[in-house]
């Protein structure tokens, strides 16, 4: 029998077992959708295909991507340029000390004599929820929302009548209100009361004792009332504008959210990576994950996948090459594929300068010739196959 006759007679059995499902599986073959109730079939035609841009390194598409500012933020962040006066809250602590001018007054005994001072302290009190004290022939006085200087005034104007020239200190016993909670992802998490002098976020995150995880990896989230703004930790050192003071009741949460790449195809090591620093060069992810496959790779077909916004592809206009007008006048961001060359000596270099994004896609193509290897090596284990069975046929 000829080794043609005798492959033929090989696979052909084999072709018919994966028509009866006996070929091993991990799940379902084939069958998955025989018992839904509903099925849902996309729309095959043009309009499923994304409109997207080709982009290939060049000398002028790397001055612009050189000209993109480093650290380009698009939060939303409040601004406060002086630190907050601080009011009596609910919860606050405070001591009353009325002075008279002499004894024989309201407070001051006649036989007491003159002494210096001449004032009297009230016992302190807690300012309840509804944000009355009360004090002596004055009765109720409003105290939250209000500053020391505000409620004394306004007591020794009600004992005017009464006292000797009253004048009245109200200073703070305890701090209960006018506080500040810094959680999450901090060393010491917190709720510390707002000194005079005025917090800043960074002080607050100081008094927590700083964050817990790496830097280029932390986020802030700033909750005040029923807003919130978010912002790398970075970018809160690095722009003094907007390291802001923060106010009563502020939560201040930090998270730590990794910026990542995913690699596949011919490389050395595919999966999900870790930027491992704010910054990441297109160079350092490749070395991350080992460079390239020698014997798969095609070191001219690098592929980044990433989302752009249209305003900066509409720079790379003249770069572009595709017969398909891409809308860049809208503010949408816009499907991209950079292609890099590295056969080519200059792709080393574009490669040192062009930054990555976050949840960028880097694939790696084959070369040409591996398919044609794999077709060898399928054509090789079927002859082996084939003499295999022959072999064991001749020896019965």
């Amino acid at each position: 029998m000829s080794l043609k006759s005798m492959i033929f007679r090989v696979f052909v059995p084999c072709l018919l077992l994966f028509g009866c499902g006996a070929m091993p599986a991990s799940g379902p073959q084939g069958r998955i959708g025989d018992g839904a109730s509903v099925r849902v079939k996309g729309d095959r035609g043009s309009d499923s295909n994304f409109d997207y841009a080709v982009v290939e390194f060049s000398a002028s598409v790397m001055r612009h991507v050189s000209e993109r500012i480093p650290f380009e933020s698009k939060v939303s962040w409040p601004t406060k340029v002086s630190p907050e006066i601080i009011k009596v809250s609910v919860g606050d602590t405070i001591q009353v000390t009325i002075y008279e001018a002499q004894s024989g007054g309201l407070f001051i005994p006649k036989e007491a004599g003159v002494r210096p001072g001449n004032y009297i302290s009230l016992p302190p009190q807690t300012v309840e929820h509804s944000g009355y004290i009360t004090v002596p022939y004055v009765g109720l006085v409003k105290a939250s929302d209000r500053t020391t200087v505000d409620i004394g005034a306004s007591i020794a104007n009600s004992l005017s009548d009464r006292a000797i020239e009253p004048q009245v200190v109200v200073s703070f016993s305890d701090r209960g209100g006018s506080e500040v909670s810094v959680i999450g992802a901090v060393s010491n998490a917190k709720r510390f009361a707002l000194s005079f002098g005025g917090d800043k976020i960074l002080d607050a995150i100081a008094s927590a004792g700083g964050a817990s995880s790496p830097g280029y990896e932390t986020w802030v989230s700033l909750i005040r009332g029923d807003d919130e703004y978010q912002i790398p930790f970075d970018e809160l050192i690095l722009d003094p504008k907007k390291n802001i003071y923060v106010q009563s009741n502020d939560t201040i949460y930090l998270y730590r959210e990794a910026e990542i790449f995913t690699v596949y195809g011919a490389a050395e090591n595919q999966g999900v990576r870790s930027f491992g620093k704010r910054d990441l060069l297109l160079s350092e992810a490749l070395g991350l994950v080992n460079g390239l496959n020698d014997t798969q790779a095609d070191p001219a077909e690098i592929y980044i996948y990433r989302h752009e916004d249209a305003s900066f592809l509409s720079k790379l206009t003249d770069d572009m090459t595709d017969d398909k007008v891409i809308d860049t006048a809208s503010n949408a961001t816009v499907p991209v594929i950079y292609k890099l060359d590295l056969r080519d000596p200059n792709g080393f270099f574009w490669a040192q300068k062009f930054p990555m994004n976050d949840d960028d896609v880097i694939y790696v193509a084959n070369a040409r010739s591996v398919e044609f290897l794999k077709f060898i090596n399928i054509l090789n284990r079927s002859t082996s196959v084939a003499r295999s069975v022959k072999s064991t046929k001749n020896a019965y």
